[in-house]
């Protein structure tokens, strides 16, 4: 089942993998980011356009720009800017009996 574009579900087996190699990430209960390979860098990773507003920031906001991909295929799954010390969200919380 999938639950993301790069992300699917075994209910059965109750396991997040990617869709694309098929490799088994993490238990269905678990934040699949924690189990993939993570990239950070400056913002500007993001591309050209994407400077911090020192205006509205600050000289050194302290964000960051964080990928995260399939370990075993490199497959992106998400991206997204944080702050360096924030804490990897969790955002496919799954309800495994519903499924």
């Amino acid at each position: 089942m999938k639950i993301h574009e790069y992300l699917e579900l075994d209910p059965d087996d109750e396991t997040i993998s990617c869709s694309e190699c098929s490799e088994r990430l993490c238990d269905a209960d678990q934040n699949f980011k924690e189990h993939s390979a993570m990239r950070t860098g400056p913002v500007t990773d993001a591309g050209p356009l994407f400077q911090p507003a020192k205006r509205i920031l600050g000289e050194d906001p302290g964000y960051e720009f964080r990928q995260w991909f399939c370990p075993n295929c490199g497959v992106m799954f998400d991206h997204r800017f944080a702050l360096e010390d924030d804490r990897i969200v969790h955002d496919i919380e799954i309800d495994i009996e519903s499924a």
